[in-house]
């Protein structure tokens, strides 16, 4: 690995660099470094099934029913844990 100074880089860049930085909690260095990797693809991507785009979410119709049908998952038994 090697460090690098780069000169001459748009505001606009910085500040959606930071931007995404902060929201994603990770370092500007992180998202620049994920941004190289994306455009020269010489760094192994993790491999991904696509899914986690769904990840917190529930198609329509799931609500009440379904959250009440859930509320058993979510009781520890204390006995279970002794």
């Amino acid at each position: 690995m090697t460090q690098l100074t780069v000169r001459r880089v748009e505001e606009a860049w910085v500040a959606k660099a930071k931007a995404l930085a902060a929201e994603r909690g990770v370092s500007m260095n992180t998202v620049l470094v994920e941004a190289l990797a994306e455009k020269f693809g010489d760094v192994a991507k993790a491999k991904t099934n696509g899914l986690e785009k769904f990840v917190g979410s529930r198609p329509d119709g799931f609500g009440g029913e379904f959250d009440e049908a859930m509320e058993d998952c979510g009781r520890i038994d204390e006995d279970g844990w002794k």
